[in-house]
């Protein structure tokens, strides 16, 4: 409001039609920012640190985000979604030079055409990390095969980077539904599960 002189229902409209067009996510039945991807405004188990600023984001796919969109190396901490055991993952020009443990999958519980159906549950609650296949196969969130998706880190950040990489600027704009199929496709992300 301060930045822009704005008063507070032109400051709510501005918020509600950002919300609408998938930038950020509101409090549930409030006016405050919960969500701007891939920032969390709220302490979450997903921290990212990079030259000497301290993250939370939303969810083990935001978390790796950073890296594209700053464009600086990261360090990001986290938890095994299943025994809790740590998870560290360091980012370098384009790239997880390191993943500790090496087994660590990001795990995406729902399709991406059902990631907008409640994004506040889908990023807290269904986009983790688990410290190995094994972990991800007893726990309880684990979804049939055509379903999930488990991807590595280096996957997360290529699949991030046309949706992250130019986020912080101001004209930014989220690439369509065919761009998206596309890099999915470029990728070698094909099948019933790739398609939004």
């Amino acid at each position: 409001m301060a930045w822009f002189s704005l008063d507070r229902a032109s400051t709510v409209s501005v918020l509600l039609e950002l919300a609408e067009a998938r930038h950020l996510a509101l409090v549930k039945g409030t006016e405050r920012i919960l969500m701007a991807w891939p920032f969390s405004a709220i302490a979450t188990p997903f921290v990212v640190e990079t030259h000497g600023h301290r993250y939370f984001a939303n969810c083990s796919w935001d978390a790796i985000a950073f890296h594209a969109m700053l464009g600086e190396d990261v360090h990001v901490e986290s938890r095994c979604h299943q025994c809790a055991a740590a998870i560290s993952i360091e980012l370098v020009h384009s790239r997880a030079i390191s993943v500790a443990p090496s087994s660590t999958i990001v795990y995406l519980a729902l399709r991406p055409s059902q990631w907008w159906e409640d994004i506040i549950t889908t990023c807290s609650n269904t986009m983790v990390f688990f410290c190995s296949p094994e972990h991800r196969d007893v726990s309880n969130l684990c979804a049939p095969a055509e379903q999930a998706a488990s991807i590595t880190p280096d996957q997360a950040h290529r699949l991030g980077v046309p949706l992250y990489r130019h986020r912080l600027k101001i004209d930014y704009q989220r690439p369509g539904r065919d761009d998206l199929n596309a890099h999915f496709a470029s990728l070698g992300l094909t099948g019933p599960y790739w398609q939004i």
